[in-house]
């Protein structure tokens, strides 16, 4: 399959690649450190926090930086201000470089303007969860974040990648701002999808997590791998087969998910072969124990894990993959249900790439992120964006980064 864009190449000339040259102060840079929430707290060992630590280590040396970042969605107890983030951040920078917190009351105001005016090299400033705005989801030349930064900001980066497949404003607007750059981060995760897109060599896919992705993408991934399944997508997979997967668990898919996510699994059992789990760890009386899959409807316990012989079964399998890759959780690791992890390592070297926000906090939880980067694997910090590209869809924001390069940038009223 060939991309629609390719992306990795056709943003050559919009990389950053001599920061004391591209970037001015001040300079608006949009990043992703939207982090899993315990208990109403973000988990302080993110890797995307570290990883953006370092993005804005780096860049500050050259510019004064504004930067824009989001956390959690409306209507989700996730969506929450970016104070405990900008409290780590300052934690992980270098004593050195200044950052600053805006919140979203003076997000917009006079003196926050002034600020950013005044701004100098190793000075940060982070503004609030751009999500709190109403109209960051509609995009146009009245929305309030691009009339604010609109002949105050001298260059942008957008190094977003996790949000790429949304066209938001806090995206959208980069270009029309001043002369935009792809982020160096956005740039390595693009050369995976490169690599894969350019690779003859066979790929499968582990797919965990909460529910199945968007249908559209999910069916041309699945046209050119083979997919293993883990977590809530498993348990789909197993109602759509006709499976008796017990009266608990099955409340519990039907309960948290929309009946949507079922026809998704139908349709995708109908037309590949997906594999599914032949044992779990299920929770019963708070006691964990291992249940063959045709047990399973004999059992009013929990799932929270494959099974130790799934493990075995995924990695025999999987040993003729020269691509492996891992989307989402196939368990509750935050809880200490560790058989993804144990999947992981017999599986590790040359061509495991982890994917994804939750996905990575696993390795980090249990201290692995290092072993799979330096025996040979990719440890990304996008996930669903990360696929998205992989199957051939576009990147909008990034469409209108490439089209100022070519002097082709439409009018905003054109977007809609």
């Amino acid at each position: 399959m060939v991309m629609p864009v390719d992306y990795y190449m056709a943003t050559r000339r919009c990389r950053l690649v001599n920061l004391a040259s591209q970037l001015e102060t001040p300079t608006l840079m949009r990043i992703d450190i939207n982090v899993p929430l315990k208990n109403g707290r973000i988990v302080e060992n993110s890797l995307r926090l570290d990883v953006y630590a370092h993005v804005l280590e780096l860049l500050s040396e050259y510019a004064g930086l504004v930067v824009l970042a989001h956390q959690g969605r409306p209507g989700e107890p996730e969506l929450i201000p970016l104070k405990q983030h900008w409290i780590i951040l300052r934690k992980l920078l270098p004593s050195e470089i200044d950052i600053e917190y805006i919140p979203a009351s003076e997000m917009l105001a006079r003196e926050t303007r002034e600020k950013i005016l005044k701004l100098d090299v190793r000075q940060i400033i982070l503004m609030d969860n751009v999500r709190l705005l109403e109209d960051e989801y509609y995009f146009s030349s009245e929305a309030a974040l691009y009339r604010f930064f609109k002949g105050v900001i001298k260059t942008c980066v957008n190094d977003a990648i996790p949000v790429w497949h949304r066209s938001h404003t806090s995206l959208m607007m980069l270009p029309y701002i001043g002369k935009t750059y792809v982020g160096i981060r956005s740039t390595y995760e693009l050369k995976a999808i490169w690599d894969i897109n350019h690779s003859s060599e066979t790929c499968g896919i582990i797919i965990g997590g909460s529910k199945f992705e968007k249908a559209d993408y999910m069916f041309r991934l699945l046209e050119r791998m083979d997919a293993f399944t883990g977590g809530i997508p498993a348990q789909l997979v197993l109602l759509a087969k006709g499976y008796d997967i017990g009266s608990r668990n099955e409340e519990y898919v039907k309960t948290h998910l929309k009946p949507e996510q079922l026809e998704i699994a139908k349709e995708i059992v109908r037309r590949f072969d997906v594999k599914h789990p032949i044992d779990f760890v299920v929770l019963e009386d708070k006691i964990p124990k291992v249940i063959p899959l045709e047990r399973l409807g004999d059992t009013n316990g929990l799932i929270v894990d494959i099974g130790p012989e799934t493990v075995y079964l995924y990695a025999d399998m999987l040993q003729e993959k020269e691509i492996r890759i891992r989307a989402g959780p196939l368990g509750m690791y935050e809880l200490g249900f560790g058989n993804g992890l144990k999947l992981t390592k017999m599986i590790a070297g040359n061509g495991l790439i982890f994917v994804g926000g939750d996905t990575t906090q696993e390795l980090v939880m249990y201290n692995m992120e290092e072993v799979i980067s330096r025996t040979g694997g990719l440890v990304l910090i996008s996930g669903n964006a990360f696929l998205h590209g992989l199957s051939g869809f576009n990147y909008p924001s990034v469409d209108l980064i490439i089209k100022q390069v070519e002097g082709k940038l439409p009018p905003i009223q054109s977007l809609s």
